[in-house]
């Protein structure tokens, strides 16, 4: 049995996020027809959603998903009526918590054992299956009979992006087109999507630009050095132990170092040449945060077992994945601010948009040098309601379009501040 919801339909909502594996959200109702009696409604319903604005098919979302609650269930204005809510979600989340992966994968690269993991274990189809971007390296696996989207988030932690982008930095996500694994390298340098903007209506804009209104903003996260020393985004050391060969190998991360030699959202660092009453600048002390883990780094090539690939396993390359996915991760939500426009079905996450915030200096009328520029969309929400429908987006990037100001650490005041000498 099938019912057209629409007229029952008071609000609607549809989340993603990049950093979570699949698409949700809720269906606000007012009934007055019995609907969940009619319907035996259990928690083995599906709703098919589809919406989008008058004269645009192309960027229409439509998706299937299964209801897995009721909640907020109510009488609303009389006997007869009542109000509650159905929440959503993908059917492949519950699957996962249905089913568990057990196999060995062998001489695989990381985004072929995911393809495998979504086709053999959840049965996706092939039109929810969006980029599966080709990860770097071959690795011996077993996934230890756990579930699908576990399994997956476990392989995840492990892939490198191809040869020509550093780290590892690979994320698996649904959006409005299908179940993606990609890394922030890739997602960061694709075009942009839109420009949307905060200012006042009668300011001149570029007519060769279209610019989208932003109704409302919110700064997440500005800047937060001390979580940014203790997250390891502007250094950190991982010291591993071989116990086979009995070695160790140190390697840091130099945030420095690589924001020069990688592609980042807008052109400026978000530190400046400070340094501290020990003359180090941020980069500089990688100890700050300390890790420990086993290695099996390059055992194919070192004596005793020199090319004897049935002694040893292959390389995990805990040196680039241990430094590298934390920093790379917090780098990227190291600014990050909440808009809300309205409502547009086009844009979905991953997405690279550019947010022009006007100078709050009455003196300068063009956009925020540290708090404008490209950003990427991390979160969606599409909120359709009896009155409305807007979107509402969370943007983060992990750089400035203005350059901060050096200091001259050589000065004497400048010397004395930092020492904590008030003179």
């Amino acid at each position: 049995m099938t019912m057209d919801m629409k007229l029952m339909l008071t609000e609607l909502s549809y989340n993603e996020d990049l950093f979570n594996n699949t698409a949700s959200g809720y269906l606000m109702i007012v009934d007055s027809s019995g609907f969940i009696e009619s319907l035996n409604m259990m928690g083995n319903e599906y709703i098919r959603m589809t919406f989008g604005k008058t004269g645009d098919s192309i960027n229409q979302i439509d998706k299937l998903f299964r209801v897995y609650k009721v909640d907020k269930r109510q009488p609303e204005g009389n006997l007869n009526t009542e109000s509650y809510s159905l929440y959503f979600c993908s059917e492949e989340i519950l699957l996962s918590e249905q089913y568990k992966v057990s196999k060995s994968y062998r001489g695989k690269a990381i985004s072929d054992n995911i393809s495998d993991i979504l086709n053999t274990y959840l049965k996706v189809p092939a039109t929810k299956i969006g980029t599966i971007e080709p990860t770097y390296g071959v690795y011996d696996f077993i996934i230890p009979n756990i579930k699908p989207l576990d399994a997956i988030n476990f392989l995840a932690t492990y892939a490198r992006p191809q040869a020509d982008k550093a780290g590892a930095d690979m994320v698996f996500y649904e959006d409005k087109n299908g179940f993606n694994f990609r890394s922030l390298q890739s997602l960061i340098t694709q075009p942009v999507y839109v420009n949307y903007s905060y200012e006042p209506k009668n300011i001149t804009k570029d007519m060769n630009k279209k610019v989208y209104t932003v109704l409302t903003y919110e700064f997440m996260d500005s800047f937060d050095t001390l979580h940014a020393v203790n997250a390891g985004i502007f250094g950190n050391r991982l010291i591993s132990v071989d116990p086979l060969l009995r070695r160790y190998k140190t390697t840091d991360f130099n945030y420095a170092s690589y924001a020069s030699q990688n592609s980042t959202l807008n052109n400026n660092p978000i530190i400046n040449n400070y340094k501290n009453r020990f003359s180090d600048t941020m980069v500089d002390t990688s100890e700050a945060v300390l890790k420990l883990a086993y290695t099996n780094h390059d055992q194919w090539e070192s004596p005793p077992i020199k090319n004897n690939p049935t002694s040893v396993d292959r390389d995990l390359y805990a040196e680039t994945f241990i430094p590298y996915r934390s920093a790379q991760l917090n780098l990227l939500n190291y600014t990050r601010v909440k808009i809300s426009v309205p409502g547009d079905p086009g844009i979905t996450v991953g997405r690279v948009v550019n947010f022009a915030l006007l100078s709050k200096n009455p003196k300068n009328k063009s956009p925020d040098q540290f708090y404008s520029g490209n950003y990427l969309v991390t979160a969606v929400r599409h909120l359709i309601n009896t009155k409305e429908y807007k979107t509402m987006l969370e943007l983060a990037k992990d750089s400035t379009t203005g350059q901060y100001a050096g200091v001259d650490n050589s000065t004497t005041i400048w010397q004395n501040t930092v020492k904590g000498i008030m003179k």
